[in-house]
């Protein structure tokens, strides 16, 4: 196969969002897509609220710290791979930590 390169995580995010009742799923794996591998191992995806904001959970404060640098380009990069606006921004939760429940 000649042309770009692609994922096998960008394929399904693709294949993802054209299905009508894949929402959550086609998100999840369009966040994991668009954070890139190293980055998409420190956190998981939970969901998303009513204002669009995606539920992240970190392992530490220093991968909070990192997804909070990236909100913007994470979120945009999100919703281009979904083809609509999904990602209004990141609630980020540290994992049993002092940061629980402080998004931005």
């Amino acid at each position: 196969m000649r042309g770009r390169r692609r994922t096998v995580a960008s394929a399904l995010a693709e294949v993802l969002a054209a299905r009508p009742g894949a929402g959550d799923a086609a998100t999840a794996v369009a966040l994991k897509e668009a954070a890139g591998p190293r980055l998409a191992r420190e956190f998981t995806y939970r969901g998303v609220t009513r204002e669009g904001r995606l539920l992240v959970v970190v392992a530490s404060a220093e991968w909070a710290a990192q997804l909070r640098a990236l909100e913007a380009e994470l979120c945009a990069r999100t919703n281009a791979r979904l083809g609509r606006a999904v990602a209004a921004g990141l609630e980020i939760f540290v994992e049993g930590g002092p940061d629980r429940g402080r998004g931005r």
